[in-house]
Order: structure tokens, then sequence, then C-alpha cells
């Protein structure tokens, strides 16, 4: 007889869906409510529950050993009401109750998250029922050590069954007010057990929840110093240490811990993802691609010790070569390996938009790239198909293509009228694009950014159209983003403005900007920055260059700075924004000549000088590149690469002119 024990507080939105997924699993279900407000009991009871009730005292395994000594099974299974076993497993998970020869499972825990991918641990979540069996620690609280302690070998196995965890999605960690709760009773255990490696982990993962990074380094490091290497965490408190540390800067200490953690645990496939992440990010592709091939080597872990992200060992790894490839020029590779990532993994657009970006840049022909693309799309039916086509046409500016597609189905679908609509806007249709996006307007619950767009169209026709009676305040759940809007559409059509001047340095305004930028309308720009009084040429260049760098914007700056220059102004700012433009674009002989003519001019200039040292040490580190692509594993050379990109990021500052 299996028993299920839980404990519970206000789980009306989960514990239905808990209870679906294991009550063909289990004989008898305990619930153990520690003070709900809401239908949480009444739904237990319609699954034949027996509840009781518990005073919460900021112990966990407190209310667990409170749970289970109410329970009349042969066998301990539990639960929260955030999780649900995996499908179509009960007659696997009876069986589990058959083996004589042990004591408690380990079940592979998938924590889903709001990113792309989930983190799996293995965790006891079945045990015999016993009475020496009791759980340890205030949080995050643990059977197994009770476990092993009443026996003399290792009586713990896998179950090869799979929970689904959805406590980490943010909706779920922010309406439970996890933070502050787990805070607070690590801080407890923590004031009892300051030495404690595992309090001090916990600590830590906590800290990062709460966005406090150096606090969680902090206590990682001293985790570390605590730590049995051999304990099922520890590996985890290297990544999470090392994470750490490289969001911080302190590069070197991650470089060295990424080492001892591989001499630890060589088979753990998360280190050397994590290495392959870090010197390909320095530049060092040759390494990066080792430590990838490595992952390949050591596969996804679905059972195991570690803690591992989902896709460490087969499709990241796959999607990080193909990058490398392509930044080597091997696009056939890189290609390659793109399509053997997306055969593992194919929810994401961006991993298609990634192919379509090669293939684009290799094949050349327009229909053998439709065709290659076609080939690869295998999910949804023939119209999501040619919808999902349609969106990867449009990022790679194959708009003609992908009108083609749109054109074959209903106008009727908000997605294909919205699709439809970028395109004849790139392709500078912009009357048509407003007939198509007015029919997505003029339904309910229009699209926000369908209207955005059917405003940009107006702007973008020739001439220009008043696009007023689409900027409503009705219209427009951000009240700011409205006025921004009307107030840019009233200076380009001469209209009073009621609403007040709106700041060009607002987050709106700039965001606006950005967006006619990429729909590469420089002219557009530059009228809405004379209009708003910003008409010298250098203004316009002083405002923009404050921005954090874009390819558009840089173009934009180099052209203004050139059409100057060529007028015969020949101010040491224009000769500036030149060499930032070839430096951004690695023309390192070019920007620096450019450069030397502004210091000519202003030696002292900080942003001048910046630039210059910046310049310096992209011609080091091409060097140094060089050097490594010959002897990858040199450790002198790693050291160099890591103190040139430390001193880059700390140094490069292209802010502000002279």
């Amino acid at each position: 007889m299996i028993s299920l024990c839980m404990i519970v507080k206000n789980e009306e939105h989960c514990l239905k869906r808990c209870l679906n997924s294991v009550k063909d699993c289990v004989d008898e279900i305990i619930i153990v409510d520690t003070g709900s407000n809401d239908n949480t009991v009444n739904i237990a009871k319609q699954f034949g529950a027996k509840v009781f009730h518990y005073r919460w005292n900021d112990d966990f395994a407190a209310a667990r050993n409170f749970s289970i000594s109410n329970a009349s099974g042969d066998w301990i299974f539990y639960l929260d009401a955030d999780e649900e076993l995996e499908p179509h497993c009960s007659q696997r998970f009876r069986t589990l109750a058959n083996n004589p020869g042990v004591e408690g499972y380990y079940f592979v825990i998938n924590n889903l998250n709001d990113g792309n991918t989930s983190l799996r641990h293995i965790n006891v979540r079945m045990f015999r029922n016993k009475p020496e069996y009791r759980f340890e620690g205030r949080l995050h609280e643990q059977i197994l050590n009770t476990i092993l302690a009443a026996n003399e070998k290792n009586v713990v196995t896998n179950s090869g069954i799979s929970i689904f965890h959805y406590g980490y999605l943010a909706s779920e960690y922010a309406a439970k007010n996890k933070g502050e709760r787990n805070y607070r009773i690590i801080k407890k255990m923590l004031a009892e057990h300051p030495d404690d490696p595992f309090h001090l982990y916990n600590m830590g993962n906590c800290l990062i929840n709460l966005n406090d990074l150096t606090g969680a380094t902090l206590h990682y490091g001293k985790a570390l110093k605590n730590i049995n290497l051999k304990a099922t965490y520890a590996p985890s408190v290297f990544i999470a240490y090392i994470s750490c540390l490289l969001q911080l800067g302190n590069w070197f200490e991650a470089a060295r811990l990424i080492e001892i953690c591989k001499t630890l645990y060589p088979d753990y496939v998360d280190i050397h993802f994590l290495e392959g992440e870090f010197y390909t990010r320095l530049g060092h592709l040759e390494r990066g691609k080792l430590c990838y091939q490595q992952c390949l080597r050591l596969g996804e872990k679905y059972t195991g010790r570690y803690t591992t992200r989902t896709g460490s060992g087969s499709f990241s790894p796959l999607f990080q070569l193909a990058q490398i490839y392509k930044k080597q020029g091997k696009l056939e590779k890189a290609i390659e390996y793109q399509i053997q990532g997306l055969k593992l993994k194919n929810d994401d657009l961006r991993n298609y938009i990634t192919l379509a970006q090669l293939l684009k840049t290799h094949l050349k022909d327009k229909e053998q790239l439709l065709n290659t693309l076609s080939e690869t799309v295998k999910q949804g039916d023939k119209t999501e198909k040619k919808l999902l086509l349609a969106r990867l046409l449009n990022a790679v500016e194959e708009y003609n293509l992908s009108l083609k597609l749109l054109n074959q189905l209903s106008d009727k679908l908000e997605d294909v009228c919205y699709l439809k609509g970028l395109a004849l806007i790139k392709l500078g249709r912009c009357s048509e694009a407003i007939q198509v996006l007015k029919q997505i307007n003029n339904r309910a619950g229009t699209n926000q950014t369908a209207r955005q767009e059917l405003i940009f169209a107006h702007w973008f026709s020739t001439p220009a159209a008043d696009a007023s009676m689409y900027i409503q305040p009705s219209e427009f759940q951000d009240r700011d983003l409205y006025q921004t809007f009307k107030y840019i559409n009233n200076i380009l059509f001469n209209r009073p403005s009621s609403g007040g001047k709106v700041s060009l340095h607002s987050h709106h305004f700039r965001q606006i900007i950005d967006k006619i930028l990429s729909y590469k309308q420089p002219g557009l720009i530059l009228k809405i920055l004379n209009l708003c009084g910003t008409a010298a040429p250098m203004d316009m260049i002083k405002y923009l260059i404050t921005w954090p760098v874009t390819g558009e914007r840089i173009e934009l700056l180099a052209k203004l700075a050139l059409q100057e220059i060529k007028k015969g102004c020949h101010k040491a700012d224009y000769y500036y924004v030149l060499a930032w433009y070839f430096s951004y674009h690695h023309e390192l002989n070019t920007a620096h000549h450019m450069l030397n003519k502004a210091l000519t001019a202003h030696p002292e200039s900080k942003p001048y000088r910046k630039l210059l040292k910046d310049i310096y040490l992209q011609q080091t580190l091409k060097i140094v590149l060089e050097a490594l692509k010959l002897y990858p594993g040199s450790e002198e050379l790693n050291k160099y690469l890591i103190a040139i990109q430390k001193e880059r990021i700390n140094s490069i500052s292209l802010k502000g002119v002279h």
C-alpha cells in the first residue's frame, strides 16, 4: 500500500492537476493543510483525501513528519501541490513497491521556468514507512540522510520516473512570496549553523532570487570552503558560484574554479557547457568548440546525481557549435549543426530564424531557401507551417516570398494580416499595408503591436499620412506611450500639441526612434529630431550617441558625420564618430587613422582616448586569438585573453563626444 503525503496552503489553482496525475498510483492520500482560506481543502476531499490541519511554524521538515505520521501505507510518496507526476506511469510506479532490496527511490525533478529550458535534479520522493525515516531541515527538507543512517549499504535507487515542478515559474514564485519566506527561514537556520554548506548554498540561491548577486556570491564561496565534495549538491554549488563570478567580472577566479570542477566531476556536462560559453564569449572559438563537442560526447543526463539544465548534452551545444562555425565562415557545418539541434528542439522561433539566416547567406537562391526551410519545419498543420515560414522569411528580409505564402492563407487570421502588413511596410507598399492592418484594427481586442505598425505605415507613406485617428487614449494601455505617439504625430503634421511636450530622452521616445531605425527610415528620424528642436547635425549626433550600440544607429551616426565632413566641416567629433563606426566593423587600421585626426585636435579628450585604448586592445586581441588557434590549451595565452577582454569591458565607454 502506498500513501501520498502532502502539505498545502491555498493551492486551489494547482491541486487538482497534481492529484489527477497521481490518483491511480497511490492507495491513500494524506493532506496536511497549514491554513488555507480558499477551496484547497474541498478539492482534496473530492479525491478522497484524509485532511489534517497543522499550525505553520516555518519548518517544512516538521510539517512533512506530521504528514507521514498519519499515513498507514507501507510506502510514503510525497509531492508538492505545484508538481505533477509524469503521465501514464501508474503501472511502473506501483512496481516500485515490490522490490524487497530497496528502501527508497530517487525521482527526476524537472523544474520548469520562464526560460526555454528546464533544470533537472534528483530527489528521494518515495521511501518505506518506518519510524526512523524522518525529514530534516526547516527548508529544502531531506529524508535521504536518515535512510542512509539506518542502513549499512546504499539502498536508494533511481525510479526512472519524472516529476514536473511549476513552482519556479515567475508567476508561481511571486504569488506565494517564496523569496521572502525562504530568506526568513534560511536566516534562522544559518543563525543556528553558520558554517553549514547546504544552508549557505540555499541562502545563495535565495539571494539570487532577491537580485542580490554580491550576497549570493559570498554565500556560495563560503559553502565551497565547508562542503563535502562528494555531496550530491556540490557540483551545483560550483556552477552557481562560477556563474556569479562571471557576472561580477571576477573572470580569473571563475576560470580557476572551472578547472577544479572539471577535475572533480569530469562527467558533469553542465560545467563543460559553462566553460564553452565563457571561452566562446571571450573569442576563443577553438576552445569553445572543444567544450561543446565534449558536451555531446557526454550526452544528456536524464538520470544520475547531477543537477543539469535540459539540453546541455544535446541541442544546446549543437546550436552553439552552429554559431561558432558561422563566425568562422564555415556555413555548411553551421547549417548542419543548426538542423541537428532543431531535430531535438523545435519550439523556439529564434533557432529557426538562425537557420534561415544561415541558409540565406549560403544558398543565395531564394526558392532553394524556401524549400530547405520547408523541409526542416515539420510541426503543425499546413496553415501553421506556412505562417511559421512567413515569419522566418520576414526575419531574413525575403518579403516577397513571405507575401507569396501569406496570400495563400485567409485574411480572417489576425497573424496573416499582421505578417502581411509588416512585409508590405518593409517593401515600401505602405498604402497596401494600411488596408491590411486596418482589418486587425477594426476587430475587437485589437493587437496593440498591430496598431503601432499601422501608425508607422501612415508615417512611412509617400507622402506621409496623418495617423491621429488611430492614436486615441482608449486604444493604448500605456498612457505615456499614447502621449509619445500623439506628440510625434502632432509635430509631423503641424497639429497643436494638447498633451504638452514629450522629452526626447524618455523611454518611449527612444523606443519609437529605434523602431523607425529598424524600418530603415533614417530620414524620418532626422525630420522628427529637427522638428523637436534638435536641428544641428552635432546635436543629433550627441543625442544618438548616448544610446546602447546598434548597427542601425552607428550607420546613421556615420552618415551624419560623413555628410558634414564632405561639406568641409572637419570637427574632431565627426572623425571620432567615423572611428567608432570602423571600430564596430573591426576595420581597426581605418578606425585608428580616423581617431588620430580627432586626437590631433583634442589629445586629452576622454572619449577619444578610451576609444583609442579599445582599438589597441582589439589589435592585441587579434594577435592572441591567432596564437590560440595554434596553441588552444596554452595557460599563458588564455590568461592574456581573459585579461584583454576584461580590460575592454571595464574600460570601453563610447558614450558622449568631446
